[in-house]
This record gives C-alpha cells, structure tokens and sequence, in this order.
C-alpha cells in the first residue's frame, strides 16, 4: 500500500519538497497516544516521537502530513522532524477555561455531524457544530443515525433542514444495509472524513459498518437517559473499503468556540442575507433602529431561537478572541472608551444647568 492510498498526491509533495531534510521520509499520522504518534509512511506503519529539542511549529494530531526520520536504533521510535501546512483543522477551544486551541483533526475533507434520532435533535448544538466545521475549512454533512428508533423519520429530517441550510442530511441505521450503502456510496477515494458529535450516537459503529477491517470500540448508550459512554479515547485515522478515509473521534462534551468568523456566517446564511438590509454596516441586530434582522425576528420570518442562537454564538466568539488575541482586546477597550464618551454627552445625563 503506498502513501495515496493515504492521501498523499503531488501538491503534498510539492509542499514537502521545501521542508524536507535529505533524512525525512513523509507519512501520515493515523493515531496518537500520549506522546507516541503512529504514522503511516511507505515503508509501513512506525511510532514516532517529538524530541526535546525538535523545532516543530505544532503539535501533530490525528491527519497530519508529516516529516519523520528513523531512530539511531532499529529499536528507537521515529523522530518527528517537521509538520507539513494544514489545509484544514478541526478545531475547538481547549475543554475546560478554553484558554487555548486544541485541534482535533487535520487534512480533513468532509466533517460529518453526527446525532442520533434515539433522543429529540439538538438544533442548538447542531448549530455550534455546523459553524466549527465550516470554519474548519473542511464540508459538514449532518448523519442521523438510529434512524429506527425515530417514530417521525421525515419530521426530524425536515426539523433538521431548518437549520442545517445548504448542508446534506443523510439518514442511517445499524439494522438497516440499504442505508448503510447510501451513505457508503457518498465516499469518495482518497477523500478524509472526519466524524463529530458527542458519546452514544454512533460513530464508531459507523466506522466499524463502513470498513470491514475497522475495529472501532463501541458500547450500548445508557438505556435511562440514552447518554453515550466514552468508549472511544482516541483519534483513529481508518483506510476503508474503496479508498476513503475515515477519522473516528472521542465524544464530545464541550464543543467550547475558537475562532468562527467565517464559520459562523456560513452556519447562519439565512441570518446574513437578512443583514445586508440593515441600516448599519456594523449592525449587531440586537436593538439598533433598521435592523433588518430584528424586524423579521419580530414578524415570525425567522424563529427567534434560531436568532438567539446566533447572538449566543457571536458573544461567545467575541469573548474568545478577546480573552486570546491582544488586538480584538484593545479593540473591545477602545469601543467602550467611545461608548462612555458619547453617554457623557446624552441629555439624559448631561444634568440641568
């Protein structure tokens, strides 16, 4: 097996050729574990390792293309000796105070959001999901899986398209091969997908259905609330029947924003198209005079969940990038200087003469 059956092709050696030291071998990494990196180069599959003094401008994750050189021993893991550029990341912020990014994957294609239909849909979630993905620079494509669990399959698929706007939705259930072949059949050669989502709606069992030599840990979710067990710990890159490939992730419980400029917009297209009719360029639709949003928030032309939803997003992408890039910071200082100025000057608290 050579390294295009991985992804590998002739932009990526391009890339390579300017990095590459007259030792490094290029490879892919397929799993990590704590420190240890498992890589697929065309000799086969070694464990890697970064060295104390190693100039490598990021952590390697799960997808990356990378630099690797061998041991002074047989016996010695691989060095890591540099990462190719990313042309796309998966990433959040760090669970926890999100302080920093952790990527969870890179060099992916298509993201597919995954939800199972054994609980209502989360839209809110599904929303945070779907602006993450697009700014990834990756596709999203929503899966619902359990589909026969579901009493109100096309209920739920058309709750979903409410949402989920120029995104594909696709259906599918363990039991049922016809739907298994469907979403096989969107897999393309060469082509990395990643899969998203929180514990217990299925991607390992996705991942063990669409490759018969996947071996991805599954468990039942609980029968009391049908919330997922962690079954799966790390990020598994998988080479499956056909030629596609396939990045099984942990389950989720924060999806905590990182940076969603792009992301957002494209998450919310109905949101932004609804703007260019607002009065002000900066407009934040919340109570400025002319916003075009708020008038059909008011008028029930967009549901008003989805509006909070997208307020809740901004403001929590605004205070990220405040709390970690000193520009937004002194930015954000800057515009409330001005605000407490011009309220200064408002009759309102002016005072009498």
């Amino acid at each position: 097996m050579s390294l295009v059956d991985w992804g590998w092709n002739d932009a990526w050696e391009a890339e390579a050729a300017g990095l590459r030291p007259a030792e490094g071998l290029p490879g892919r990494i397929v799993a990590q574990d704590r420190d240890r990196w498992s890589v697929q180069t065309e000799p086969g599959l070694v464990t890697a390792r970064l060295v104390s003094n190693a100039r490598v401008p990021s952590r390697p994750v799960v997808g990356d293309w990378i630099l690797v050189a061998p041991g002074p021993s047989p016996a010695d893991p691989w060095t890591v000796l540099g990462v190719l550029p990313r042309r796309s990341r998966l990433a959040r912020g760090e669970a926890g105070t999100g302080s920093d990014e952790q990527v969870l994957a890179a060099n992916v294609d298509v993201v597919w959001v995954v939800h199972g239909l054994d609980v209502p849909l989360n839209l809110r979630r599904l929303e945070r999901y779907l602006a993450v993905v697009w700014e990834s620079g990756a596709v999203p494509e929503l899966v619902l899986t359990k589909s026969d669990l579901c009493e109100d399959l096309e209920g739920a698929v058309a709750e979903a398209e409410t949402i989920a706007l120029g995104v594909p939705i696709r259906t599918v259930s363990s039991i049922d091969a016809e739907s298994v072949a469907r979403l096989s059949d969107t897999l393309r050669p060469q082509t990395t997908v990643a899969l998203a989502g929180p514990s217990g709606v299925g991607k390992s069992t996705l991942v063990n259905l669409l490759g018969s030599s996947a071996e991805a840990q599954t468990a039942e979710a609980r029968g009391r609330d049908r919330k997922g067990r962690h079954t799966t710990t790390r990020r598994e890159l998988y080479r499956i029947e056909g030629g596609a490939l396939l990045i099984d992730t942990p389950g989720i419980r924060e999806l905590r924003l990182w940076s969603v400029d792009e992301g957002l917009d494209r998450a919310f297209p109905d949101i932004e198209e609804l703007a260019a009719g607002c009065r002000f360029r900066d407009c934040r639709h919340e109570a400025e005079p002319g916003c075009a949003v708020t008038e059909a928030e008011a008028s029930g032309r967009i549901a008003a969940d989805r509006v909070h939803s997208y307020r809740k997003l901004r403001a929590e992408a605004e205070y990220q990038a405040r709390k970690t890039d000193p520009i937004a910071r002194k930015a954000a200082v800057a515009e409330h200087k001005t605000a407490l100025k011009t309220l200064k000057h408002h009759p309102k608290y002016r005072g009498e003469d």
